[in-house]
């Protein structure tokens, strides 16, 4: 009797699975409840050269957290204010390129209140154009991968790089490195394969992994809530959204490796050694072309907060660039200030590392300072 009820069990489940799939099918062919629960980002590609880029004369909108933007890219894939051409030669007297990750592309924000579409309105009024390379999640290598692919493929002529590297490019390149075949494709185990799968065919799937989604963002509400309360001494019930993101913003472990030693021997110290190779190459490359090269640097809420220079990053990079003849600009003594919690709330998007609309503005008051004063 009991090896009948588990036949019988089994035939149910096998029918459920199969329905699940067909009645999937036919729904997902109509309509897509994944896009539901799951932004869809498929205006954000893969691309062969450079592992990820944006899809060329795209207009939609984007999400970042609760903030929903309008999104457009010219003919390269580079976010910009319009669907264009972009010429090979321009016809402006220069034309400098802006490269980054998610910084420089300006995540969470229109191309218009970016610094770098503000700094498109200033100097398109002095006749120099200016293009925004800068993709999130991207770091040294596919700097690298993307100039040499616009300069040696595209044949793009252009007269200046300033490349934003930001924080987060170090434990980036250490994943790439590992996370990543040869052929740029991600090394997925199978669990993560499956996963991907059932959620884009199955609707039973997809239900319960949006259902135990918000469960499971209730768990991290709750734990993080508790490490708040610890962290500024005080009784939980005292904790307010404010209090939280700011714990958030400050206590994000990708861009804590610059006074944590444990990560800094756990993934930085790899990581740097490959950023520093691919800067050296990118160099060299800029060089061949005869091409003004810029780096800056610039501080996450982590480094606001703290506010010591840091050896393995600031001190390193502006001693690489002084050896390898770049001009170097940092922002850090910029965002230094005495009332911390105000600076972060006037330009960082709450519980976010990201620079919200005032702080973009405030990267462009100081690139026009540093660097474009004489233009």
């Amino acid at each position: 009797m009991q090896f009948k009820n588990i036949i019988n069990n089994l035939k149910f489940l096998l029918i459920l699975i199969l329905l699940d799939f067909i009645i999937t099918y036919f729904i997902f062919s109509k309509f897509n409840i994944v896009e539901v629960f799951y932004p869809n980002n498929d205006h954000r590609v893969s691309n062969k050269f450079y592992h990820h880029s944006f899809k060329a004369n795209v207009n939609t909108i984007d999400v970042w957290g609760n903030y929903k933007y309008k999104f457009v890219t010219n003919d390269l894939g580079f976010k910009d204010k319009k669907n264009r051409i972009i010429n090979k030669k321009t016809k402006s007297k220069k034309r400098i390129l802006v490269n980054g990750d998610s910084f420089v592309e300006g995540i969470g924000i229109e191309y218009e209140n970016t610094f770098v579409g503000l700094l498109d309105d200033y100097l398109f009024n002095k006749n120099i154009e200016i293009l925004n390379a800068g993709v999130a999640s991207q770091s040294p290598i596919l700097y690298y991968k993307k100039i040499f692919y616009l300069l040696e493929e595209k044949k793009l002529e252009f007269d200046e790089l300033i490349l934003f590297l930001d924080i987060s490019d170090i434990p980036d390149e250490y994943f790439y490195s590992k996370n990543y075949n040869i052929n740029e494709i991600e090394i997925k185990n199978f669990r993560d394969k499956l996963q991907d799968y059932l959620i884009n065919n199955s609707t039973i799937y997809l239900f319960f992994d949006v259902i135990f989604g918000k469960l499971n963002y209730f768990k991290e509400y709750m734990i993080i809530k508790k490490q708040v309360a610890n962290f500024i001494n005080t009784d939980i019930s005292n904790i307010t959204k404010s209090d939280i993101n700011k714990y958030k913003s400050i206590n994000v472990k990708r861009g804590n490796w610059t006074h944590n030693d444990k990560l800094w021997n756990d993934y930085a110290s790899e990581g740097r050694q490959l950023a520093e190779k691919h800067l050296n190459m990118l160099n060299l490359l800029l060089q061949k072309y005869n091409i003004k090269f810029s780096l800056v640097i610039y501080p996450w809420p982590k480094q606001i907060y703290i506010q010591n220079q840091s050896s393995l990053h600031e001190v390193f990079w502006e001693n690489w660039s002084n050896q390898n003849g770049v001009n170097f600009i940092n922002l850090y003594e910029d965002f230094q200030s005495t009332n911390r919690d105000k600076l972060m709330d006037q330009y960082f998007i709450p519980g976010d590392v990201h620079w919200n609309k005032n702080g973009h503005k405030f990267i462009y008051d100081l690139m026009i300072n540093y660097y474009f004063i004489d233009e």
